[in-house]
């Protein structure tokens, strides 16, 4: 079987979609199969070392969610005659002339689109809801999504699959002591820290949690800090800058892996309120090491979390901070239990998102 994976958005594989596409198909060529993975990137990608891992790279320059990519990816992949084309992202043309199956993380552009273009609303509410109708197969890595794919674009139960995604990979990530010496940079008094990794969507909510965190007097007390990776919404800068008074919110920015896996290696927990969440990524990072996990009891997260994480309604910020200093207490004392943790994080291998995925081609190709 001809498998052709686009991957025309991993070229930053820090981010979350790009991230998966990049696993995925790692963990893809890994599996003991007779099965050939063609890769479709663009010009001037980086794969890393994917093409030397036994897969065949194509290129296209057509860019992902444009309309070019509605004539060039079909004819690409129409003179590589596949048995599968898999889009791990929405940005899935239409006519594609094979079996098709493609990814949707979530439909916040629907259920939030106050905070989304109106280009990428449109884009949901048309070629969205039509590659839906047209494709085989939906993958998506929760039921949460899965039942608002069902219900916002008319699509039969069937037809969706839930996957999850992995967050393994953060064992393997490698350190440098540039690494090292980025963390002391942003930890130099080595103090108890919170961790958030989100972007600046106002759904990850991050304003939130920093104005709890900032309202504990206990937590200034103990002189732990706030560290936010990745970039931010100009409200949170807004009300650091005014409400402050003792630097307790550190701005990260853009991280290196290594500095990424060293920030959640060593944190008191991590925080995730994020609202409408089809399956959250660092969440899945997070309890690979066995860290809590506190979060908004919304979306996708009671999925993702069970009884292993820390969940919360977002109507009550004592509540938070509570949360916040119970859990830095039960850390420093030492009487928190990770077992629940990294047994709940077993869930999400790579591994099993690949054969749960190879299984899926090989169904599709049955049914011819």
């Amino acid at each position: 079987m001809k498998i052709c994976l686009d991957l025309r958005t991993a070229s930053n594989g820090r981010h979350g979609i790009a991230r998966y596409g990049i696993e995925l198909t790692k963990a893809l060529q890994a599996l003991d199969t007779s099965h050939r993975l063609f890769l479709l990137t663009r010009r001037g990608n980086e794969l890393g070392g994917l093409r030397q891992a036994g897969a065949s790279v194509l290129r296209c320059s057509a860019r992902p969610y444009s309309l070019e990519e509605q004539l060039l990816v079909p004819l690409t992949v129409a003179g590589l005659r596949p048995d599968i084309y898999h889009c791990p992202t929405y940005a899935c043309p239409l006519f594609v002339p094979c079996p098709t199956l493609f990814n949707i993380y979530d439909l916040l552009p629907l259920e939030r689109p106050q905070e989304f273009s109106r280009g990428l609303k449109l884009y949901y509410r048309s070629l969205v809801r039509w590659m839906a109708k047209r494709a085989q197969r939906i993958v998506t890595a929760s039921s949460y999504t899965s039942s608002s794919i069902c219900e916002r674009l008319s699509v039969p139960a069937h037809k969706v699959r839930v996957i999850p995604a992995g967050g393994d990979h953060m064992r393997e990530l490698p350190v440098s002591d540039q690494d090292e010496l980025a963390y002391r940079e942003i930890n130099p008094g080595d103090f108890d820290y919170f961790l958030s990794v989100a972007n600046p969507r106002p759904h990850k909510n991050i304003l939130f949690s920093v104005r709890s965190f900032l309202k504990s007097e206990t937590l200034r007390q103990r002189k732990v800090r706030y560290v936010l990776v990745g970039q931010q919404h100009p409200s949170v800068f807004d009300y650091v800058r005014t409400r402050d008074r003792d630097g307790q919110v550190h701005f990260a920015g853009e991280t290196s892996e290594g500095l990424l896996y060293l920030l959640y290696k060593r944190s008191i927990a991590l925080l995730c309120p994020s609202l409408g969440e089809g399956f959250c990524l660092p969440v899945a990072e997070a309890m690979q090491f066995g860290l809590p996990v506190i979060a908004a009891n919304e979306g996708a997260l009671p999925e993702v979390l069970g009884l292993a994480g820390i969940l919360l309604p977002l109507d009550s910020v004592i509540g938070w901070q509570e949360a916040f200093e119970h859990t830095h207490t039960s850390r420093k004392q030492g009487t928190w239990n990770p077992s629940p943790v990294t047994e709940r994080a077993g869930r999400f291998s790579w591994a099993s998102t690949a054969e749960q995925t190879m299984s899926l081609y090989e169904e599709i190709h049955r049914e011819g």
